[in-house]
C-alpha cells in the first residue's frame, strides 16, 4: 500500500480552545457505528451525561441553545474528552481535519481546508506544495477497477500540478492550460483513447469574451446552484454581489485594477501563489476521483472555478474594508468557503456538473 500527503501535513496541530470556528460549532456531527455502540454500553459517571447528549435515532451529538455540540464547553473545549479521554472521540471528531481518498493500493491522505488552522498553514506557505509517499507491504484488489484509467489520471495530474506551479509564467496563462488539458483529456476518454490527451489541441481551447459576465455567473452558481450550509454564508454572498457588480462592469473594472495594484503592496503572500496553492489543493484531492465516475472535465474545471470565486470573495471583502485586507480575511474566506463545498456531498457532485467555462 501505497499513502501519500501534502508536505505541510505534519505541521498541523489542533489548535482547539485557540480556534477562531471550531468544528464543535453549528456541525451535525454523525458518530460512527462503533463509537455509537461504545457509548451505549459506557458505564462510568458520566454515562448520564453522556446518554443524554446523543440522539441515538439519529446517531448525531445533540447541540445546545446556542447550536453549538452538547459536550462543547465555554471555554472551547471537549467536555466529553475530559471526563472519558481522547479514546472516548468518534472517528469524525478523532480525524478531521484528516481525509483519505481510497484507491486500490493507495490511500492519498489530505488536510481540509474548512478547518481555519489548515487555510493557515496553507495560505502562509509560499514554497510549492509537494507530496510524500510512504510504502507498506499490505495489497487490495478492488472489483472492476480501471487501473489504466488511473494510471492516465495520475500523468494528467502530474502535468497538471507542473504547469499550475511554474511561476515563470503567469498564473492566468498556467489557468488557461489546465482548463484545455481538462477538456482534452474528457474529449479522448470518451473517445478511448485518453492516453492521447494534449494540453495545446486547439478544438479544447477556453473562451472568455466576456471575464466581467463570468465572473458574475460564477457568483450566482454559489448562490443559485448550491446547498446552503449556513445560513449567514447567504449573507456573505449577497454581499458580495452587491459590492461586486452593483456599480456595473466599468466600476468593478476600476475595483479590480486597485486591488490587484493595492495587494501586489502588501505584507500578504503574493496573490498568485494564494491562488496556486488552492488550485493545486482541489485538483490534488479530487482529479483521480474520476477514475470511479469519468468526470475529468468536470473536476479540472470545477477546481479552477473555486480559485475563480474565492479570488471574487476576497475583492470584495477589500472593498467592504474601505480597500484594506488582513491574513485573518483571507483565511476565514477560504474555511469557510470549503466549508460550504466540501462538507455537501450535493455540492460536491455538483460543482463538477456546472458549465463553469465556455470553450471554441
Amino acid at each position: 500500500m501505497i499513502y501519500s500527503y501534502p508536505d505541510y501535513y505534519k505541521k498541523f496541530r489542533c489548535i482547539a480552545d485557540k480556534c477562531p470556528d471550531t468544528c464543535c460549532s453549528d456541525w451535525q456531527i454523525v458518530i460512527d457505528d462503533e463509537s455509537l455502540e461504545k457509548y451505549r454500553n459506557y458505564a462510568g459517571e458520566y454515562r448520564q451525561t453522556l446518554h443524554r447528549n446523543i440522539q441515538w435515532e439519529e446517531g448525531v451529538f445533540g447541540h445546545n441553545r446556542k447550536g453549538k455540540c452538547a459536550f462543547l464547553r465555554d471555554d472551547g473545549l471537549c467536555d466529553m474528552y475530559k471526563h472519558m479521554g481522547k479514546d472516548s472521540l468518534c472517528t469524525t471528531c478523532r480525524e478531521y481535519p484528516r481525509h483519505t481518498e481510497e484507491f486500490e493500493n493507495i490511500r492519498e491522505i489530505s488536510l481540509s481546508l474548512s478547518c481555519p488552522e489548515v487555510a493557515r498553514i496553507l495560505m502562509q506557505k509560499t514554497e510549492p506544495v509537494t507530496f510524500v509517499c510512504e510504502e507498506d507491504d499490505e495489497e487490495e484488489v478492488f472489483e472492476d477497477y480501471d487501473y489504466f484509467l488511473f494510471s492516465n489520471l495520475e500523468d494528467i495530474r502530474e502535468e497538471i500540478l507542473k504547469i499550475t506551479q511554474n511561476r515563470e509564467e503567469s498564473l492566468k496563462a498556467r489557468i488557461r492550460k489546465v482548463l484545455q488539458i481538462g477538456a482534452s483529456a474528457q474529449r479522448h476518454y470518451e473517445e478511448g483513447d485518453l492516453i492521447d490527451w494534449d494540453e495545446c489541441e486547439d478544438t479544447d481551447k477556453v473562451c472568455v469574451k466576456d471575464e466581467y459576465e463570468l465572473f458574475r455567473k460564477h457568483m450566482r452558481f454559489l448562490s443559485e446552484e448550491l446547498e446552503l450550509l449556513y445560513q449567514d454564508w447567504d449573507d456573505v454572498l449577497v454581499e458580495s454581489e452587491v459590492l461586486l457588480f452593483d456599480l456595473g462592469e466599468a466600476g468593478f473594472t476600476a475595483n479590480k485594477k486597485r486591488f490587484l495594484s493595492w495587494w501586489g503592496n502588501s505584507s500578504l503572500p503574493s496573490l498568485e501563489i494564494v491562488l496556486e496553492q488552492i488550485v493545486v489543493y482541489f485538483i490534488s484531492i479530487y482529479l483521480l476521483g474520476a477514475v470511479y465516475d469519468g468526470n475529468i472535465l468536470g473536476k479540472i474545471d470545477s477546481a479552477v472555478g473555486h480559485v475563480t470565486v474565492i479570488f471574487l470573495l476576497l475583492l470584495a471583502r477589500w472593498i467592504k474594508c474601505s480597500e484594506k485586507l488582513e491574513m485573518a480575511d483571507l483565511i476565514e474566506l477560504v474555511y469557510r468557503y470549503s466549508r460550504e463545498i466540501e462538507h455537501s456531498d450535493e455540492n460536491l457532485d455538483r460543482v463538477e456538473e456546472l458549465d463553469w467555462f465556455i470553450r471554441i
